[in-house]
């Protein structure tokens, strides 16, 4: 996943200097004062490898020091917060590094606020939670098991181009000895709400504001389910419309509280009306008003379909609607977790928050005085050979045909001289899966949520445990690298590799993507 070399982003008052780099007691973990977030952590990975591994805040050796050993909302007051830490916060790098570190820190009702410092528009900002994997470093010192957990989700929220991927993450870690694992699966998952790779919201999702009403509007609408399928079959899915026309005629799914809309969506993100993915949207089946729809749609190359649905009035309150596909379609409908995301990478492992184990040294220096004073990011063009987080680690799955060059691509902005890495590849997590040999990780399905396919228990190279691993799954094999690197890297095994689903799921009635 090579950059091709280091870009330089200008952004307003912020300037970029061809500058050389400077270089340069854990506590026990308390029950989090926020509950955890009860749900899947499905999370996007879209940070460019070049500003997880170059940026002012983690690859400045105070701040990064003081990130783990400080409170978030105390080191980031807009006020109050440390002075120097919110002046290296000119570098747009060091921002985005923050939104992925409280993204993964924290649950989706927290948030930080911090100051701005960019022309044109300084301000408040905030940054918000989301997996909630450390919530009480808002308020509190992180413990050594919360910034390894955060480090392990950082780095895997990395690549090269800075693309939107969706990711399935897994792991094990209970916040209480009797309580849940934090890493949870969905029963049934939902589409994306933004464009795939551009990242970009999609106004779809947007509540409506001047009454809109019909299936074309770009408002309004609801995420609802994936769906596989044989590519060129013909699907249906209903939400409780007719099958026919022509008389009377058994319904397909259902509607309560208001007719309802449908829209189906190539792959496992929604869209927008006039995007080439709306595969086919509907109101009232028959052509009379109100009624429920029925989409009868061809099924895209790929094998995988998304459903939205929406109230046919955007003044519709109270609408729930029950989306089915049809028995006879090859069709399923309604997939889990781990039927859309069931290709597993590797494991990712270490502590970023080691100001000691830093490659490179990135710093904003303040030029001139009053109204002509700007800030200056120095060492973000460096060229480090290998990692510069040295205690960051990374192991590939064993069904990767490449799996050392997959890895590679995968963790490094300069992966063919293995350059600017956000972490060290040590090899496969499993040596083997048929029959299971262990490589860099002791177990390959860990004990809290059976059939999950976590690798847990991996060691480094000088053998280190790092026990706060986390295990990632995509949706295609090549979902994470760059086209070139795509025919090198990212080819899988003929054979399924992944653990059998736990007792009770149905096998997969689906050919799976490799």
């Amino acid at each position: 996943m090579a950059l091709g070399s280091p870009r330089l982003l200008a952004v307003a008052s912020l300037l970029f200097l061809a500058l050389s780099g400077c270089g340069t007691g854990p506590h026990e973990e308390e029950p989090p004062t926020v509950g955890a977030q009860a749900s899947e952590i499905r999370i996007a990975n879209a940070l460019t490898t070049q500003a997880l591994v170059l940026n002012a805040i983690s690859t400045n050796a105070e701040s990064n020091g003081l990130l783990g050993t400080s409170a978030l909302l105390q080191l980031f007051h807009p006020t109050l917060g440390d002075a120097n830490t919110r002046r290296r916060l000119h570098d747009p790098n060091a921002q985005r590094f923050m939104a992925y570190l409280v993204g993964c820190a924290l649950t989706a009702g927290q948030e930080v606020a911090y100051y701005d410092p960019r022309l044109p528009s300084p301000g408040i900002r905030k940054w918000v939670g989301q997996a909630g994997l450390c919530p009480d470093w808002a308020t509190a010192a992180p413990s050594e098991e919360c910034l390894e957990r955060v480090s392990a989700c950082v780095l895997a929220r990395n690549n090269a181009e800075g693309r939107r991927v969706e990711l399935s993450m897994r792991g094990e870690h209970q916040f209480h000895a009797s309580g849940p694992n934090i890493y949870t699966l969905d029963a049934k998952t939902l589409p994306a709400r933004h464009v795939p790779i551009t990242g970009s919201p999609l106004a779809s999702f947007e509540d409506c504001v001047l009454g809109e009403s019909g299936a074309q509007r770009d408002c309004g609408w609801t995420p609802d389910g994936i769906g596989s399928c044989t590519p060129s079959s013909t699907v249906v899915v209903g939400a409780g419309g007719p099958l026919s026309c022509a008389g009377p005629s058994p319904t397909l799914g259902s509607s309560v509280n208001g007719p309802a809309a449908l829209r189906v969506c190539q792959g496992i993100a929604g869209c927008d009306h006039s995007d080439g993915r709306n595969l086919g949207e509907a109101t009232g089946t028959c052509g009379a008003a109100p009624a429920n729809p029925v989409v009868v749609f061809t099924c895209p190359a790929g094998g995988y379909y998304s459903v939205m649905t929406a109230p046919a009035s955007s003044t519709t309150v109270g609408l729930v609607a029950n989306v089915e596909s049809h028995p006879d379609s090859a069709s399923t409908y309604g997939l889990s977790e781990q039927q859309v995301y069931a290709v597993r990478e590797g494991a990712f492992y270490g502590n970023i928050f080691l100001p000691d184990e830093l490659g490179a040294e990135v710093e904003v220096v303040a030029l001139g005085e009053g109204d002509k004073r700007q800030y200056v990011v120095v060492g973000a063009d460096v060229i480090v050979r290998g990692s510069i987080y040295r205690k960051m680690f990374s192991c590939y799955d064993p069904a990767w045909s490449s799996g050392a060059a997959y890895a590679a691509n995968r963790v490094c902005a300069l992966p063919t001289s293995g350059s600017n890495c956000a972490a060290r590849v040590t090899g496969a997590c499993f040596t083997s899966l048929n029959p299971p040999v262990a490589g860099k990780c002791l177990v390959q399905d860990g004990p809290l949520t059976p059939g999950d396919g976590d690798y847990e228990l991996c060691r480094d190279h000088a053998n280190v445990l790092w026990p706060e691993s986390v295990t990632t799954y995509l949706h295609a094999p090549c979902d994470t690298v760059t086209k070139e690197q795509r025919a090198q890297s990212c080819v899988r095994a003929a054979v399924p590799v992944e653990p059998l689903p736990p007792a009770g799921e149905l096998p997969f009635p689906f050919p799976r993507k490799k």
